[in-house]
């Protein structure tokens, strides 16, 4: 009798230990890095792979740094920067400690995508330094909170790049480089996406140009500015569907600012080109331009006999003064363009 007390007594005592950790489990969120699954608290306790927090009535993993950045990242997830902060990637990048499984990746060039079509946050190798490129996203949303920022060094390198992803969006973000001067990467990239949106987010030089689409279908840039740019706005090489809706693209330099190559259906749908140097446009097919105000040489439309302007509602001046009627139409439009305007 005095045994079978002692293994009920065990037993009891093994049943509420199980429950303990079942307790502690479910107090738990589990969060998909690159490096396989990890537990991350909710309800505001901060953590190497970020915070699970709402926003906007939707959950999000807001972010400080870029080890929780990267951390966060993965399909059908919202990834919040968080207010006030401003993330360089570039000393993470150039770790290579932290870019060693399959599914984050230390690689000199991916851009032909991984064949079984895992997710991959890659570290990849330009001339002068590293960059971030995601391959085989689906549904990653990265939205800034409030004067967030994501910036890296090198040059050479974009700012965010995209592989073979589908349906992700950046949002309310400003990103560029954190040096000025002459760059040869681009600020955003996409090869092969279907469905990426950049919206009320800025986009910044030094990048040598604000967007660089290729065999992209399906790309939306909406309520954003293009700026500061020192080879020109965007790149188009076989794009099907790109559409630029209220937006302002200004002071970029030098080349020809929006080059298209084999693309379709791409639409400029009031926007504002003012104080940018360069041909202007530079298309081998048709483009639609409408309800669009802009301010450039003449002599330096470039391809406009592409353009497709019925019903179009454009507005053309060779030059373009921040005092007057337009220089107040645009503080206006400023207050509902690019980040903390939602």
């Amino acid at each position: 009798m005095k045994n079978l007390y002692s293994l009920s007594a065990t037993l009891a005592f093994a049943m509420l230990l199980s429950c303990i950790a079942v307790s502690a489990q479910m107090k738990h969120t589990i969060i998909r890095s690159g490096q396989g699954m990890h537990a991350s608290s909710t309800g505001g306790t901060q953590s190497s792979y970020g915070t699970t927090v709402t926003y906007k009535g939707e959950q999000y993993i807001r972010v400080r740094t870029a080890e929780q950045f990267l951390n966060a990242l993965g399909s059908r997830r919202n990834v919040l920067v968080a207010a006030d902060t401003e993330i360089n990637l570039t000393p993470l990048l150039d770790d290579q400690s932290h870019f060693r499984t399959k599914y984050r990746m230390w690689s000199s060039d991916i851009s032909g995508g991984i064949a079984d079509g895992r997710e991959v946050v890659a570290s990849e190798e330009v001339f002068d330094g590293r960059q971030l490129t995601l391959v085989n996203f689906k549904q990653l949303n990265i939205v800034g909170e409030r004067n967030s920022r994501i910036v890296v060094e090198p040059r050479y390198a974009f700012c965010l790049r995209f592989v073979d992803c589908k349906q992700c969006e950046v949002r309310n973000l400003t990103i560029g480089h954190t040096e000025g001067g002459y760059c040869t990467g681009g600020v955003i990239g996409d090869l092969r996406g279907w469905r990426i949106y950049v919206v009320n987010s800025d986009l910044y030089g030094c990048g040598a140009y604000g967007l660089e689409l290729e065999k992209t279908n399906s790309f939306e840039l909406r309520n954003s500015n293009i700026h500061g740019c020192t080879y020109g706005i965007m790149t188009l090489s076989s794009v099907m569907s790109m559409t630029a809706s209220h937006c302002n693209f200004f002071n970029n330099r030098e080349y020809s600012l929006i080059g298209s190559g084999n693309s379709a259906g791409v639409v400029f749908d009031d926007c504002w080109f003012f104080n940018n140097e360069g041909t202007l446009f530079s298309f081998d097919s048709e483009f639609y331009l409408r309800n669009s105000k802009v301010f450039h040489l003449e002599s330096e439309l470039g391809s406009m006999e592409m353009a497709d302007q019925t019903g179009g509602n454009n507005e053309f001046g060779e030059l373009f003064s921040y005092h007057g009627a337009y220089g107040q139409m645009l503080e206006r439009r400023n207050k509902k363009i690019g980040p903390d305007v939602e």
